[in-house]
């Protein structure tokens, strides 16, 4: 099978993750892939041919640029299936496969802010796509504005790495020895909220908040530590590639999203033995059960995740249960099964074509 992945740009994110994990597992099984995108920092890391697109940067009237784009794309490289991942994605290959019959494809939702779904099921009405939801928050999201979704295709994860030296990254980030250690991981952005927790600080003493990532908002969560008083004890890290490595090192992974898919950084956390406190938003509260697995807080509370954190921290047998069952939940999303169920799915789409 011949499998063209086609996805906005190649920046880190859990969406660009499925990506890089359904061509490697698909490419060693013996299928041609490769990927439509604009390039990015995951670019080096992708074993494929790499075709360039243009950026929509939600820019409806760049639609029919990538669509032309991707249309000399599918005809010069000739893929059995197109999986494009995201609504904006869906419209361009929409109109780049309508005239090639024999040309199946199918667009993965991996989430959208709460109050983007209507428009989201508007462009996938549009495209006219099977759509493949990448949780099931996404999926009744989906679901909730009229789109029935073909499948629910959970994000998975590879096994955990062994935890990161702790005293090496006290040494490198000027941590005291023994402070406990909360991590936030993901881009910079709006989306994950990470200003939450920089204020929930001021409400857990002697903790040290380690933030993994870039983007765009790195100045101003800086600036909000200071006002907050906390600027001493926030550790702006940067993209690391060990950040699996690092979580296993943390006390808490701490995760105050406005909304999320199926979230690849709170699996590894789990996978990696580390305790997870999560606001109960759309793709989390479907992931985690509250004192179960994990402990839950209403979005936008500070004090609650403060509260939550430092009954972790303060309760070692909570913390032990609570590793143990998100060990299990983890275990529930091994990588080699979200590639066989979309190779799955190819196969029923490219039937239909």
């Amino acid at each position: 099978m011949r499998i063209l992945q086609v996805i906005q740009e190649l920046e880190i994110g859990g969406a660009e993750g499925t990506v890089l994990s359904l061509v490697r597992r698909a490419r060693a099984q013996g299928h041609d892939v490769a990927v439509a995108a604009a390039s990015g920092r995951l670019a080096s890391e992708l074993d494929a041919p790499l075709f360039p697109l243009p950026l929509l940067r939600r820019r409806p009237w760049r639609i029919p640029r990538a669509a032309w784009s991707l249309d000399r794309i599918v005809g010069r490289w000739r893929p059995t299936i197109v999986h494009c991942h995201n609504p904006g994605m869906a419209i361009a290959a929409s109109l780049a496969v309508r005239r090639r019959r024999r040309v199946g494809a199918l667009v993965t939702v991996h989430g959208v802010p709460e109050e983007d779904y209507p428009a989201a099921a508007r462009i996938l009405r549009a495209a006219r796509l099977p759509v493949v939801a990448c949780g099931p928050g996404v999926e009744a999201g989906l679901r909730e504005h009229g789109v029935d979704c073909l499948a629910v295709v959970p994000t998975s994860i590879s096994p955990a790495p062994p935890a990161a030296d702790r005293a090496r990254l006290e040494a490198e980030w000027g941590v005291p020895a023994g402070a406990p250690l909360l991590l936030a991981v993901g881009r910079l952005a709006a989306q994950k909220n990470f200003a939450l927790a920089v204020r929930a600080l001021r409400e857990v003493p002697a903790a040290r908040l380690v933030v993994v990532g870039e983007g765009a908002l790195r100045a101003e969560l800086e600036r909000e530590a200071a006002r907050a008083n906390v600027g001493e004890r926030v550790v702006f890290a940067g993209g690391r590639r060990d950040a699996r490595a690092i979580m296993g090192a943390a006390d808490v992974l701490v995760a105050p999203s406005r909304w999320e898919g199926h979230p690849r950084v709170v699996l590894e956390a789990l996978a990696a033995g580390t305790p997870v406190v999560a606001t109960a938003a759309r793709g989390l509260r479907e992931l985690l059960t509250h004192e179960v697995d994990a402990l839950l807080v209403p979005p936008e509370d500070e004090a609650a995740l403060a509260a939550a954190v430092r009954r972790l921290l303060e309760d070692v047998r909570l913390g032990a249960r609570l590793t143990d069952a998100g060990r299990k939940v983890a275990a529930r999303y091994e990588e080699g099964a979200e590639v066989a169920a979309y190779l799955a799915l190819y196969r029923e789409v490219v039937g239909r074509s």
